[in-house]
């Protein structure tokens, strides 16, 4: 009784759910939302539904931090657009210069084809980084959830971590060391199907200006990697049922978002290669072999640790099911009420059985590898036309 009365007090003085952090009444033993007893008392997991983080209130959200990366920050310097619009408009303005020198130029029309998927690529590059930005400070008000850490941890956690993965010293240095590279590459490896000496040194500054807001991305997403790889590897509080705007299923749905903003410009640098026909050699085939099979690795390996812990809940969930079933069954004659148990008992097995084990949706990720794969098959299949050459 006094026990009782103790919670019922600690809850009187707080008016948050420690565990979801949804609002409560006063004098509340156990959240609606999460259903979880406020006292600290145990329930069992068969009786007592899996926990779904409660959607929260857009307004109760933590104030919008400043732009972390470059590409953020110069997108900010012109807040009378977005910043969708602001690379777009970048993106073109690159590729209507070199335009301009093809259209009064005695080079082949059908460049200009192959250099507007250049543009695409860059604009996919820059604007992608800033929503990759914005949606990771989505994941900022789940990882109390998701860890059970106090807020005010919580938000320290991140800000440090937000601060590592968008540094711009690394990402501006390779972007262009890659730029420079493939600069001379092209020009004295691998070549370029132009007539005009205006025309290779147009298309080099031309490949220089797209390529390096590529190149730098690639350095974030390592450092997203990294991160999630070191998220799973801390005591997370795993739910195999939980919505997918939630925990960690929003931080599956943020890897395959991610993913896919990587694959379109790796999508169209493929088919700008493939208009006008450019040479895949043996160097830039394995280039855009090893991105791709990076973008597989990409997908799976940051979050392979919280794959392992959903599996490991999962057996938990479907081992207090088959020893409550075997109680039922065990006993010698069952009532009408525990046939009504065994019956459910056996529903909810059934359903655990399907329950996916990665923290996304595998049908989504079904079309993500076929975008990967299907550009790497062209590839081969280009190069078998040709000769291997």
């Amino acid at each position: 009784m006094k026990k009782a009365k103790a919670a019922a007090a600690a809850t009187t003085a707080a008016d948050k759910c420690r565990y979801c952090l949804s609002e409560i009444p006063v004098g509340a033993i156990k959240c609606c939302f999460c259903q979880e007893w406020l006292d600290g008392r145990a329930e069992s997991a068969i009786n007592g539904d899996e926990r779904i983080v409660a959607p929260r209130d857009p307004a109760s959200r933590p104030p919008e931090l400043p732009p972390a990366s470059f590409q953020s920050r110069l997108a900010a310097m012109v807040p009378s657009v977005s910043y969708w619009t602001f690379y777009f408009a970048l993106s073109m303005l690159f590729y209507i210069a070199i335009s301009l020198h093809w259209t009064f130029g005695p080079e082949d029309r059908i460049f200009m084809v192959s250099f507007f998927f250049n543009a695409l690529q860059m604009f996919f590059s820059a604007a992608g980084i800033v929503w990759f930005e914005k949606l990771l400070d989505r994941f900022r008000a789940e990882i109390p959830v998701i860890t059970g850490w106090s807020v005010e941890r919580s938000e320290d956690y991140y800000l440090k971590n937000r601060a590592r993965v968008f540094s711009n010293e690394v990402p501006l240095a390779v972007g262009l060391i890659i730029c420079t590279v493939a600069v001379i590459g092209d020009s004295q490896v691998i070549g370029m199907p132009f007539a005009t000496d205006a025309g290779r040194i147009a298309y080099l500054v031309y490949e220089f200006c797209f390529l390096f807001w590529s190149a730098s991305a690639i350095v974030y997403f390592i450092k997203f990697a990294m991160f999630i790889r070191e998220f799973g590897d801390l005591e997370l509080r795993i739910l195999i049922i939980q919505e997918e705007e939630s925990g960690i299923r929003m931080l599956g749905k943020f890897i395959l978002q991610t993913t896919l903003f990587a694959v379109i410009p790796y999508i169209c640098s493929i088919t700008a290669r493939h208009i006008g026909g450019w040479n895949f050699s043996s160097l830039l085939s394995l280039w855009f072999g090893l991105f791709g099979i990076s973008l597989l690795f990409y997908l799976f390996w940051p979050i392979y640790n919280i794959h392992r812990a959903m599996i490991r809940e999962k057996d938990r969930k479907l081992n207090l099911v088959s020893y409550e079933l075997n109680s039922l069954l065990s006993r010698p004659r069952l009532d009408k009420e525990n046939i009504h148990k065994v019956r459910n008992l056996l529903e909810i097995r059934n359903y655990l059985h399907e329950i996916n084990t990665w923290p996304f949706d595998m049908s989504k990720v079904v079309g993500l590898l076929s975008a990967i794969i299907i550009p790497m098959a062209s590839i081969l299949v280009d190069r078998a036309l040709k000769g291997g050459q």
